[in-house]
């Protein structure tokens, strides 16, 4: 019996702290409500080789990852930390000089035979989000946050492997569930040991 995905929640964001090739670092991963859509495009660049007046072989290589990202709401203390606003006495300011954090981002769909797919993007930088809004006509209309994401492989070698993204399938074999995927953000092997993180200011 195949299996169909269906829903979407969870949705997790954690900063990415360090990211070289010989030290990788995140934050401990913070739980964003209100999971509507998601939608994550890798974009794959093809190169026809050709010899002997024929295509002689074919490379592949990974393009641009595109990640649109939509919430019920992202709070402002959210928007504040992830793209580096000044918060003065509960007013947050947008400035030319603030610098967008690099994140990674986790969520979940439901899978048709039971239990869920887990996933972890790993590397992303977020754009502004817009400021849009419209006026109720007769009802309310909810109004929600859209955030796209440009998404890289990660720098890291010796840990990271160039590794852009992880899945995996609930699975109580290997203690994959919610509490463990969301613990960290995933990156290598977690049914071995525990993926290092580190809380942000520490």
């Amino acid at each position: 019996m195949g299996k169909v995905l269906s829903g979407l929640d969870m949705f997790h964001i954690a900063e990415v702290l360090k990211d070289t090739k010989d030290e990788l670092k995140f934050s401990d991963p913070q739980e964003l409500p209100g999971a509507v859509n998601l939608k994550i495009d890798p974009k794959s660049e093809q190169e026809v080789f050709y010899a002997d007046n024929v295509a002689y072989a074919t490379v592949n290589s990974l393009g641009d990852i595109d990640g649109e990202m939509e919430v019920a709401d992202l709070p402002l203390d959210m928007q504040s930390r992830i793209f580096g606003k000044q918060v003065e006495n509960g007013i947050h300011f947008s400035s030319a000089d603030d610098k967008t954090l690099e994140i990674a981002l986790g969520f979940r769909a439901k899978l048709s035979t039971g239990g869920y797919r887990y996933y972890w993007v790993l590397k992303g930088t977020p754009e502004l989000v817009p400021v849009e809004h419209k006026t109720d006509e007769g009802k309310a209309t909810p109004q929600t946050a859209q955030v796209k994401i440009k998404f890289m492989p990660l720098t890291n070698v010796k840990e990271g492997k160039r590794r852009w993204d992880a899945k995996a399938e609930e699975d109580k074999a290997n203690g994959i569930n919610a509490e463990t995927w969301f613990k960290q953000v995933v990156y290598k092997d977690i049914t071995k040991e525990g993926t290092p993180v580190v809380d942000v200011g520490k």
